[in-house]
């Protein structure tokens, strides 16, 4: 699959023999995110052995239009939903119009510019992470390094803050906390 381009798929285990009657069809831009959701949903629930073929590889709107050619109704297969549509066809990571995210995000600034509001976020978000484990392999920097040049630009910041050696925080008699 090349990069950016739009696949429609077909999960399906050894009881369906047609693609146009069995199975699920769906298409996207983003296969094994894609499959990665169907993993933890109620597709591979109800059908643990199923698995994936790419059927169609074009444009979002060529992939659309066959989707809707083979699920044309709601329930056929294991679609719950009619296909080729965006926003009904329940697809996630779908990108938005610039228009519709520049709306969502000035609501957003606005609800966050209340004070009460920013508090009420910061605890729900902080109840939320509360028990979330970020340590060792479950960071998101796990086993990634940083570059000299990264290493060389924090060093300097640090130095300008001025909190070097002594004036460092984490600074124990010459080493440092762990």
């Amino acid at each position: 699959m090349r990069k950016g381009s739009w696949v429609v798929y077909w999960l399906h285990d050894d009881r369906c023999i047609c693609l146009w009657r069995h199975g699920y069809i769906g298409v996207t831009n983003r296969l094994p995110q894609r499959m990665h959701q169907h993993r933890h949903g109620h597709v591979f629930r109800s059908h643990p052995d199923a698995h994936c073929i790419v059927v169609f590889e074009g444009t979002c709107d060529e992939c659309l239009a066959l989707e809707r050619e083979m699920r044309p109704t709601d329930h056929i297969g294991w679609n719950i939903g009619f296909g080729g549509s965006l926003y009904g066809g329940g697809l996630r990571g779908i990108p938005k119009p610039a228009e519709q995210r520049a709306k969502q995000s000035a609501a957003a600034l606005k609800r966050y510019a209340d004070p009460a509001q920013h508090k009420r976020t910061s605890r729900a978000v902080k109840k939320g992470l509360k028990n979330v484990d970020r340590s060792g392999p479950n960071s998101s920097r796990f086993g990634k390094h940083l570059s000299e040049e990264t290493k060389e630009k924090i060093r300097q910041r640090i130095a300008e803050r001025g909190i070097t050696g002594s004036n460092n925080p984490n600074y124990r008699h010459g080493h440092y906390s762990k």
